[in-house]
């Protein structure tokens, strides 16, 4: 909805409209546009005493607004360069000179016909119009200046507006007409997404009545929503946002030892931190203590795209040797998700974190890599999401690095392999069928989805490319999803699928697909790990893998009296894995009771869970104790 008019000598234009994203760019080439009417009094309202509906609300659906349409590619028109005066202007009588040249009579009112012409050496209309002389109102206008005519014939309901006009110029070669046919209808999207929650509008462009077309009208309901909305509004607001930014920017002695210093201005949309004095020290890093800092910088400009940067530095006390790793990722189409990530680096990293606990430290586990990274992410429709990588790095065995007294070191030695360098092209594709999200200012927030993720990734090693030693081609298939349920609880479940289409015999142990085996007395992530797999193992064959844990959240244990005062929830799940070349087939299926509570405001759930299959489980994986933290954005739990 665009209303284009002239105000005090000046164009504007008033847009109320929903734009589709999804459709390309009109180029309508260049062009100028200019526009003609005639104005009335403001202190006339025809309209006066009658419901105006929207007209009220909306000061450009006014009748002095109404009157205007532009007149695109016209060139050389002399008279457009200075305003027109109108027939009801207040200076009309000396403009113009009127002549009446008709009379009759309706069947319900009488009416007249006025003919006008600019005076001597005026420039202005030359026309006539007709009057309803019993409403004092215009039924029709008939004009012409130069090679422009206009016709406009006005409703004859209550609400005084156009609707019928008709323009032309160029000796009538060109023409332009409409027709009016709703009034005081509410705006809405013709092609809304069906998966389209909201739009939250940028508040600065918006009026202070914009929702109310979307409320009823009720005093008591108004009178609680305003108070909402300007609490809302304030929340929002940069003098707020800035007050609660000063607070959290103000320094304090012990910031820099223990919490981190930080600095963040929202309404510029800038934000830093560096981390801690006492999270900078790593006793268990490779080769013994490492100095580890850590920054990263947010800036998100006006148009809401972004910038993010981070980096950390890894300095080894006891070999003085230099590491770190650098990233940042730049945000350039918001509504489309579109990004490109660069990260650059030189650190130890570990192979896999797919390993047991002790695993983790293990200095089997890790090697020197110096590699350069770039990433493209774009949502090319809604739920389809492709992730296009290029990888170039070197990987080196750390046997020769002195690890000193360290204990991981000397009971898990590193693994000795020549060097090689990796160039590798990568492909992610995501698929959300019918994902929810909703619209702020530029920005698209992704909800979820009620069908589950399909995900597809495919890394291809090209040989030879910047002396590239590798030719593997890894692929694997994902399907994940969250399940809830108003009354059982809620369900998490993940399959996946992988392996490499190349002789795997040709692939590096590096580039092997792992699987963690179980800890003692530790309860982790179901839906990547198993809880009672006798070791950690890795294999460059083709495995198929499957996770699913339910939670009854209540359903069972709140029927029981007296139990459900522990407010205890059970929960159980199963897992299975299998490798066909290697004849292995791995279930196991296990129950356990949770109980919620708060940490430091910080939902926090904990389990105690019981091994059910196989019976013959290793002595530790019987029984075991684990937690989850609630993602409170998105109202759910991990697993």
């Amino acid at each position: 909805v665009s209303n284009i008019y002239l105000n005090d000598n000046q164009w504007f234009q008033e847009v109320e409209a929903f734009k589709d994203y999804d459709r390309p760019t009109v180029d309508f080439g260049s062009s100028f546009s200019v526009g003609a009417t005639f104005s009335f009094d403001d202190s006339y309202d025809f309209s006066e005493g009658s419901d105006q509906g929207t007209f009220s609300k909306y000061p450009y659906s006014k009748f002095e607004n109404q009157c205007i349409e532009p007149l695109n590619r016209m060139v050389d028109i002399e008279y457009a360069s200075s305003p027109i005066a109108g027939i009801m202007d207040r200076n009309a009588l000396s403009h113009y000179t009127f002549e009446i040249v008709a009379r009759w009579e309706s069947d319900s009112s009488e009416h007249v016909t006025l003919f006008f012409t600019p005076r001597r050496n005026r420039t202005g209309w030359a026309g006539q119009v007709e009057v309803d002389t019993r409403d004092y109102r215009i039924n029709q206008f008939e004009g012409a200046i130069g090679d422009m005519e206009i016709l406009q014939h006005f409703s004859t309901t209550d609400l005084f507006y156009v609707d019928y006009q008709k323009l032309s110029w160029a000796n009538g070669t060109e023409q332009v007409e409409y027709w009016l046919t709703e009034v005081n209808r509410i705006p809405s999207m013709t092609n809304k997404p069906r998966n389209l929650v909201a739009i939250i509008p940028d508040q600065e462009v918006q009026a202070s009545d914009f929702w109310a077309q979307y409320r009823p009208k009720d005093d008591q309901l108004d009178a609680w929503t305003a108070r909402q909305d300007s609490i809302i509004r304030y929340l929002n607001s940069d003098e707020y946002l800035d007050s609660a930014d000063a607070v959290y920017n103000e320094f304090h002695w012990y910031e820099p030892l223990v919490s981190g210093v930080g600095y963040r201005k929202r309404s510029a949309g800038t934000q830093f931190f560096y981390s801690p004095l006492i999270g900078q020290f790593n006793v268990f890093g490779v080769g013994g203590w490492r100095w580890t800092p850590f920054a990263f910088g947010t800036k998100r400009f006006k148009n809401d795209q972004m910038l993010n940067i981070t980096g950390r530095l890894n300095y080894g006390l006891t070999n003085a040797d230099t590491k770190g790793t650098l990233g940042a990722t730049y945000t350039y189409a918001p509504l489309r998700n579109a990004s490109w990530s660069v990260n650059v680096g030189n650190d130890y990293q570990q192979i896999t974190q797919s390993v047991d606990l002790t695993g983790l430290f293990a200095r089997s586990n890790f090697i020197e890599k110096t590699f350069a990274e770039v990433y493209h992410r774009f949502e090319w429709f809604n739920g389809f999401y492709t992730r296009l990588g290029f990888e170039y790095s070197t990987r080196e065995s750390i046997e020769n690095l002195d690890l000193g007294n360290d204990i991981f070191g000397s009971l898990t030695p590193p693994q000795p392999f020549e060097t090689y360098t990796v160039g590798q092209a990568s492909v992610e594709i995501l698929i959300r069928p019918y994902q929810r999200y909703y619209l702020k200012g530029r920005r698209k927030i992704v909800l979820s989805s009620k069908w589950p993720d399909f995900r597809i990734v495919f890394k291809q090693g090209i040989p030879n490319l910047l002396n590239s030693d590798v030719r593997y081609s890894k692929y694997e298939f994902i399907v994940e999803d969250y399940v809830p349920s108003n009354r059982l609880g809620f369900s998490y479940y993940r399959l996946a699928s992988g392996g490499f289409l190349n002789d795997p015999s040709t692939v590096r142990f590096i580039e092997y697909k792992w699987f963690r085996g179980g800890d003692y007395f530790l309860y982790t992530h179901p839906l990547y790990t198993f809880q009672n797999l006798p070791e950690t193992f890795a294999t460059p064959e083709v495995y198929f893998m499957a996770n699913a844990t339910h939670h009854f959240e209540g359903f069972l244990l709140n029927r029981i009296p007296l139990i459900r005062r522990l407010k205890l929830n059970v929960a159980m799940g199963a897992s299975m894995l299998s490798i066909p070349s290697r004849s292995l087939m791995h279930l196991e299926t296990y129950v356990g009771a949770e109980r919620k509570m708060k940490l430091w405001d910080q939902p926090v759930r904990w389990g105690i869970y019981y091994g059910l299959f196989p019976n013959n489980m290793n002595s530790g994986y019987r029984i075991k104790i684990g937690m989850d933290f609630k993602d409170t954005f998105l109202d759910r739990w991990n697993f």
